[in-house]
């Protein structure tokens, strides 16, 4: 049989879950659907106590939508969403993100790889604030890029196979990377970015954000006192709070196993001298630079690790 060009993605491609969570996504919903429409195959959104019309969108698109009370654990609904996935691939997006028309077909050719399991994607969170670490001015190869001075990527998967009992992992910052090393399946990176537009948060207010914030990041550091990145994002959630004291403690017990970076350092630097620990606070700062710079002719062998500043913080 003979297959037309714009017969291509229907033969000659895997075919694609769209799996989502979401609440009170109105106004962002549709574009993100949009965005996908003619590639995914089909759309499942779990959704966790919308009152407005997101359901209503949802299903315009085709999508099967199913209703899963808030539990404060994002993991529980995403996984609950690809449980219910039936396609061979399954994508992962948020409804105020979008994927570029013109990468379908580079997604669809994603699914003629053989032997990768899960393909990793640049997150573009696009910003106009240029102080942002990692920040990236926009090249504006995407018109999704328009209007906005530039983005900060972040790398995670988004794209892999289903049926290979890949599931989240995190009540919050939840991803499936965790089970995929665990499980010891391929993974590679994609150039596909997805474009994720970060001003526009459904919470209502500043301080709503930090409360939902604090409290998700408390839980997530109880779920699993052990977790180096839990007790990391619990310190940012408290340094946007105003809780300086408490970040200090959480950036050391972040660190307490010896993994660092020079990023973590510098914020460790501002939560030390907002608590008036200015003398503790150089000797991070050097720390910090050591990361970035260890070729520098003054770097100290005892920079090398948290030896310095662990005797300066009390065990209790």
């Amino acid at each position: 049989m003979e297959v037309k060009p714009w017969q291509w993605k229907k033969y000659c491609r895997g075919t694609i879950s769209l799996c989502m969570i979401m609440k009170d996504e109105e106004r962002f919903l549709e574009r993100c659907l949009k965005s996908v429409e003619g590639l995914v195959d089909e759309i499942i959104i779990v959704d966790t106590g919308s009152t407005d019309k997101s359901v209503e969108i949802a299903k315009k698109y085709g999508a099967v939508v199913v209703v899963d009370r808030w539990q404060d654990d994002f993991a529980r609904p995403r996984n609950i969403g690809l449980s219910l996935a039936k396609k061979e691939w399954i994508l992962i997006m948020d409804p105020d993100e979008v994927l570029a028309r013109r990468d379908h077909l580079r997604v669809a050719e994603l699914t003629l790889v053989s032997g990768v399991d899960l393909w990793r994607m640049a997150t573009r969170n696009y910003t106009q604030n240029r102080m942002m670490q990692g920040f990236l001015p926009s090249d504006f190869r995407y018109e999704e890029a328009k209007g906005w001075a530039g983005f900060t990527p972040s790398v995670k998967g988004r794209f892999f196979r289903n049926g290979k009992g890949i599931k989240f992992v995190g009540r919050w910052h939840e991803m499936v990377d965790y089970a995929v090393v665990a499980m010891g399946l391929v993974v590679k990176a994609a150039d596909v970015p997805i474009h994720h537009f970060t001003n526009e948060i459904n919470q209502k207010s500043f301080a709503e954000r930090q409360a939902f914030y604090l409290r998700m990041g408390e839980k997530k550091v109880v779920d699993d006192p052990d977790d180096d990145q839990a007790w990391w994002e619990l310190a940012v959630a408290e340094g946007i709070a105003g809780l300086n004291a408490r970040a200090v403690r959480s950036i050391m017990m972040s660190m307490r196993k010896g993994y660092f970076t020079a990023d973590r350092l510098f914020q460790f630097v501002n939560a030390l001298k907002a608590i008036g620990q200015e003398k503790l606070g150089r000797l991070a700062f050097e720390k910090a630079i050591c990361k970035l710079f260890p070729s520098l002719t003054h770097y100290d062998p005892a920079l090398r690790s948290m030896d310095a500043l662990l005797p300066h913080f009390s065990k209790k």
